[in-house]
């Protein structure tokens, strides 16, 4: 009799258990879910402006199509390199591993913030070069000529720019000085020029005026 009652006592204890684990295994998985998705998103780089877009991708294109005075393009070396398992070696020399593959990639995927991270990895791409491979060798040599074009590519650009901003600086006055010349027309002909300011606009102009000659007759 006794190990009938024990026997019922454990039977009726399992049913207990079996609540237990149905009513606590939902729970854990709904903290477990709660905390995936407290989790706070990969921050991602909101993408460049189009105008910086295109001068890395002009400055890119500069160094790439670039060729030496007998017609060879001296990129070609640099666009893509070996994998791990080709040269092993190479990746066991240098930890920074940079090619035109991946400078485009970065530039496509807005990983370059301005001109100067761009200059970091063509820089970092020569130096690669110029580590592994012996001084006098070939792409040795193009690795030089590679960062000069870079830096004459990126020093013209500037200098594209800086003219753009001072002709269209220059138009804008001129815009100005014509707008001046047209309302100061209105003025006259409506006998508006008995003001002080414009008094004053007309003798600046009439000692100008003086002034130039003076130096004529000199």
């Amino acid at each position: 009799m006794e190990e009938d009652i024990s026997l019922k006592k454990r039977r009726s204890d399992q049913p207990e258990t079996k609540e237990q684990e149905v009513q606590t295994t939902p729970e854990l998985i709904g903290e477990k879910v709660k905390r995936k998705r407290g989790r706070p998103p990969v921050e991602k780089l909101p993408p460049n402006p189009p105008p910086l877009t295109r001068l890395l991708n002009t400055l890119v294109d500069m160094v790439i199509n670039y060729k030496d005075g007998y017609g060879r393009q001296i990129s070609k070396g640099f666009v893509q390199l070996p994998s791990r398992k080709e040269v092993p070696e190479y990746y066991e020399l240098i930890r920074k591993p940079v090619d035109f593959r991946r400078i485009r990639e970065r530039v496509r995927n807005h990983k370059y913030r301005c001109v100067g991270d761009l200059e970091k990895d063509i820089h970092q791409l020569c130096q690669n070069a110029q580590t592994y491979n012996l001084e006098g060798s070939q792409i040795y040599e193009d690795s030089i000529v590679i960062k000069s074009v870079f830096e004459s590519a990126r020093q013209r650009i500037v200098a594209d720019e800086e003219q753009a901003d001072s002709v269209s600086t220059s138009n804008n006055s001129d815009q100005q000085e014509e707008h001046f010349v047209d309302v100061a027309a209105d003025l006259q002909n409506k006998e508006r020029l008995e003001t002080p300011l414009h008094q004053a606009t007309h003798s600046d102009l009439n000692s100008e005026d003086t002034e130039v000659v003076k130096k004529d007759e000199g």
